[in-house]
């Protein structure tokens, strides 16, 4: 059951790679490129759940703190840059 859960995830990742490509702003950019790290997370843990090896689920607790850490720093960046113009 997990494995399809996983192929429906990296479907969606797939997903929002093409509308990351298609993204008419850049904010819109910045929110599928965030929604795309959420689903690389849930990946990442129903992995971790199959196989039974907790060392994964640190890794996606990292990845999660430095995929919001990254968004902050993008967002702060698109609304510095909108300030100034």
């Amino acid at each position: 059951m997990i494995e399809y859960v996983v192929f429906l995830l990296v479907v969606a990742v797939f997903i929002g790679f093409v509308r990351l490509a298609k993204g008419p702003t850049i904010p819109d950019r910045v929110l599928v490129a965030d929604t795309i790290n959420s689903l690389v997370i849930g990946i990442i843990v129903l992995v971790s759940l199959y196989y039974a090896n907790d060392m994964l689920i640190d890794i996606a607790i990292v990845y999660a703190m430095l995929s919001f850490l990254g968004t902050l720093a993008v967002s702060k960046y698109i609304i510095g840059k909108e300030m100034h113009e």
